[in-house]
């Protein structure tokens, strides 16, 4: 019977039972979440979001807004959710179930998470030794780059006169590249790119220079690789 409701719930991911209005939609889903898949295992878990005392200015998540609609996927099923956010500080996705609560999705078994079109993968990590989120740039037969999302704290100053007294999340990223077994730190330049190309990289340079294109704009980027792949 509770595997039926579980499934229900799937199904019509945004029905109410008589929720108060400061409770999100998602609460029925992400309850229905935390039984689901083989063996029972967990997707995730519901905590309270505590207050700190001495609150640090800025925040951890990478989108303003949590209006974003998101698709999570395992091997089993497809959940559509909103209000979902990643939090770059604990690596992981997270969405709001009320004003005072928040699920916390791991990738256990999850596959992938998109959001706003934009894939994100649990990918082993040599460099950090742990598997870690990354937001895939790219993934093809030849090699793939990723982009690393983390926090750094900006420790503010005693004196009031030199600026902030608080501390300060700063949002900051990082590229990597993963070809054959090698996985590596990686800068999104033009001339990093063009050596990941081997022998097509005379013609992809040609390309990029002909078109007036940029490496680090998304949509540069797109039909580079979308050129790439053609030959």
């Amino acid at each position: 019977m509770l595997r039926i409701l579980i499934i229900a719930l799937l199904v019509c991911p945004f029905v109410t039972f008589g929720q108060s209005e400061d409770v999100n939609p998602n609460n029925n889903v992400l309850i229905g979440l935390e039984n689901l898949g083989k063996n029972r295992t967990s997707f995730g878990f519901p905590s309270v979001i505590k207050k700190i005392k001495n609150p640090i200015e800025g925040s951890v998540y990478i989108y303003d807004e949590w209006s974003n609609t998101a698709i999570v996927s395992s091997e089993e099923t497809k959940l559509r959710l909103n209000d979902i956010n990643f939090n770059a500080k604990r690596n992981a996705f997270q969405s709001k179930i009320g004003n005072d609560s928040i699920f916390t999705f791991h990738f256990r078994n999850i596959k992938d998470v998109v959001i706003n079109n934009i894939t994100f993968k649990n990918v082993f990590s040599p460099v950090h030794k742990k598997n870690r989120v990354f937001e895939v740039i790219e993934e093809n037969k030849d090699f793939s780059i990723y982009k690393d999302y983390r926090i750094e704290i900006k420790v503010g100053s005693p004196n009031p006169q030199a600026g902030s007294q608080n501390d300060k999340y700063l949002l900051r990223d990082d590229y990597y590249v993963k070809q054959g077994e090698n996985f590596d730190k990686f800068s999104l330049k033009k001339s990093k790119l063009l050596k990941l190309m081997g022998d097509k990289a005379t013609e992809v340079g040609a390309y990029i220079k002909s078109n007036k294109l940029k490496v680090k704009n998304s949509e540069d980027f797109s039909k580079i690789m979308d050129y790439y792949k053609s030959l």
